[in-house]
């Protein structure tokens, strides 16, 4: 499979899941119930998912080891609509050579990004004096940003023996570090005021050619694209009063 039906297929799988989703909203908002939490403040989250590179070993997915991916993470949301956040990701990355190069590189990565993401819907759901009460329980979200990847690659002949240390030279002193700029989106499905998850498709453009510990096409750099699942957790306000004016919401007072 070549990366543009990967990510033809990835592409028509959310397309699918935003119109099941959105044919579901208004019955599963009933069943959440109402929350008193604002949209607006602090979001701690973890994931994990599958990474694939694009480089000049491997030019497709195809050729792709799949690795795996680990992030933390805290996103600060403005409002209904904006939020920001910050990720560290660490990534196992491998591909074989599918003609004459004989070549199997691995890389790990660490990816530090700071990134601005945007909710294709309002977060909350319900008009006039509801609106502030109800929430979504799916909205779908693009995000964008950048960074850097701490990394380090090692490349050896894809036939070597069993319990072989035969490698390739390294073209560099590693680790290394290189800039990067992070796009995608996803969709987040919210479960209380406290938990939610969301699946996510990244792409990650480098700005080296040594992700690979292989350089022989200066002119194109090595990407790389994340598939993952993210656990969203909101911490609850100590202060209920202070959260009920947030939301517009005149506190209870006991009669004198």
């Amino acid at each position: 499979m070549n990366r543009s039906t990967y990510f033809l297929l990835l592409l028509f799988s959310l397309t699918i899941l935003v119109y099941t989703t959105a044919q579901a909203q208004d019955g599963v908002i009933r069943r959440m119930g109402i929350s008193k939490i604002p949209e607006r403040g602090l979001v701690i989250q973890a994931g994990a998912g599958v990474a694939a590179i694009k480089s000049d070993v491997c030019g497709s997915y195809g050729c792709n080891d799949i690795g795996s991916a680990f992030g933390i993470g805290a996103l600060f949301k403005y409002n209904p609509f904006w939020s920001v956040s910050g990720e560290v990701e660490y990534l196992k990355l491998k591909a074989v050579s599918k003609d004459s190069k004989n070549i199997t590189v691995e890389s790990r990565v660490i990816d530090v990004s700071g990134m601005l993401v945007y909710n294709l819907m309002d977060s909350y759901a319900g008009s006039n004096n509801y609106r502030s009460l109800r929430k979504r329980f799916a909205v779908p979200f693009v995000k964008g940003g950048g960074g850097f990847v701490y990394y380090t690659p090692s490349s050896y002949p894809t036939n070597r023996p069993p319990n072989s240390d035969i490698t390739y030279d390294r073209l560099r002193s590693y680790p290394a570090i290189a800039g990067v700029i992070t796009v995608g989106g996803g969709m987040r499905f919210r479960f209380s005021d406290q938990i939610s998850v969301a699946p996510e498709v990244m792409y990650h453009l480098t700005t080296t050619d040594y992700l690979d510990n292989n350089n022989q096409s200066l002119n194109n750099k090595d990407h790389y694209g994340v598939v993952s699942v993210k656990l969203l957790y909101t911490p609850m306000p100590k202060n209920e009063v202070f959260t009920s004016k947030k939301q517009g919401i005149k506190p209870f007072k006991k009669k004198k």
